[in-house]
């Protein structure tokens, strides 16, 4: 883990996927994460199917949302809800920097975990909070899920299925999660800075509704101004700049190129690919005359790009100063020669012992990735814990005797 905020320490008690990431983010930063999880039933991410995915696989022993999700924190057993654990939980709270929960409002209260409580418990603590809908309005109170609250309500779902005629759901598991995660996380480290410089402690929230918002804000900006649903979204024969656009190769393989409009690269362009007569089509002679032509320029290129395979395609646009990029597979994205170059995918050790990966953060310090550890198995750092905040060993046997820890 990085050393950005080494001595700092988190208290979190979520569940799932959204604030989870936040506290794995803020571990790769260098903060101390413990997760306060429930003796008996934990979080329900560690045995939560993924898609469709096989459960029964007997060589993959990662749970690899939970590993995902919670890496390098530690793990607490505690019951809240009982009145011998109330003392620990207290402690726990007195020596933590900041406060990580997505519990709803209902929850926190019953609980005795909302800002007022914890404050009461120490005053100085950043409390960070993650939310479906926001934590005001009418919906404050309502759970939400990415796939809800950040893909649907947000109108990228929308824009997304325009073209196909049908709902087309969330691409990635947690997509919305991980995002909102990270805004959480950052802005986490942003209330700390405050404190250090002012030392006043901030609530920071950050729901996965505004999230997705922000990211889709300029469809959500330019459908009031305009007054339109969203941006509109087309085929792929009726795109409106032919230069940013997909292509299929002759083996098949979809490219996408952007950012050719700029005329100096048109000419280039057909020279390379033996068309110079694309270059002197009156259609296609410049930016303005191929927007109004596009449908014509799109199926010339289809044409075109039918001629090579990827592999001599890759070769061709490489000379070209103008971004293109394969439309990869996940699995490609894995082995993608920069993602290796820039340690964006790290190894990592199970707890069996076997080998598998991680990405990191997409934040990276003094120009190199660091390692990242495995998630905890749950509550295994207990009697760690309780004994580092004093208690004594007959202590913990006594409060794991009444069930208020595990």
């Amino acid at each position: 883990m990085y050393d950005i905020l080494a001595g700092m320490r988190v208290v979190e008690v979520s569940m799932w996927a959204f604030v989870p990431a936040a506290g794995a983010v803020l571990a790769e930063w260098g903060a101390e994460v413990i997760k306060v999880v429930h003796p008996d039933y934990g979080d329900p991410m560690r045995g939560a199917p993924v898609g469709d995915l096989p459960r029964d696989q007997t060589d993959v022993d990662v749970a690899f949302m939970w590993e995902i999700l919670n890496r390098g924190k530690r793990s607490i057993g505690i019951n809240l809800s009982t009145p011998e654990s109330r003392p620990v939980f207290e402690e726990l709270v007195k020596s933590a920097d900041v406060f990580l929960t997505n519990f709803l409002p209902d929850a926190r209260e019953k609980l005795r975990m909302d800002i007022d409580d914890i404050r009461a418990i120490n005053p100085n603590i950043v409390y960070s909070r993650g939310t479906g809908q926001g934590a005001r309005g009418p919906q404050a109170g309502k759970g939400g899920f990415d796939h809800t609250s950040f893909w649907a309500r947000s109108g990228i779902a929308h824009a997304a299925s325009m073209v196909t005629g049908e709902f087309i759901g969330q691409p990635g598991a947690a997509l919305g999660d991980l995002m909102s995660g990270f805004s959480l996380a950052s802005g986490t480290v942003g209330a700390l800075l405050k404190r250090e410089r002012t030392g006043e402690p901030s609530v920071v929230d950050v729901s996965l509704f505004g999230t997705a918002a922000f990211a889709f804000s300029p469809a959500i900006v330019a459908s009031e101004l305009y007054g339109v649903p969203t941006i509109p979204r087309r085929s792929h024969a009726d795109q409106p700049n032919p230069l940013v656009a997909s292509y299929e190769t002759k083996d098949g393989r979809l490219l996408y190129i952007s950012g050719q409009r700029i005329d100096q690269h048109w000419g280039p362009f057909c020279e390379r690919t033996g068309h110079p007569e694309l270059a002197n089509d009156e259609r296609f002679a410049d930016g303005e005359a191929r927007v109004r032509n596009a449908r014509e320029c799109i199926a010339a290129l289809d044409a075109v790009f039918a001629e090579r395979d990827l592999a001599e395609w890759a070769e061709i646009l490489d000379e070209i100063e103008n971004p293109w990029a394969l439309v990869q597979t996940a699995n490609e994205a894995h082995h993608d020669v920069q993602a290796a170059a820039n340690g964006y995918i790290v190894p990592v050790e199970s707890q069996s012992g076997s080998q598998f990966t991680l990405v990191h953060n997409p934040v990276q310090y003094n120009e190199a990735p660091t390692a990242l550890t495995r998630a905890p198995d749950h509550g295994e750092q207990t009697d760690e814990i309780l004994l580092e905040l004093g208690l004594s060993w007959d202590q913990i046997i006594e409060l794991k005797t009444t069930g208020a820890v595990l």
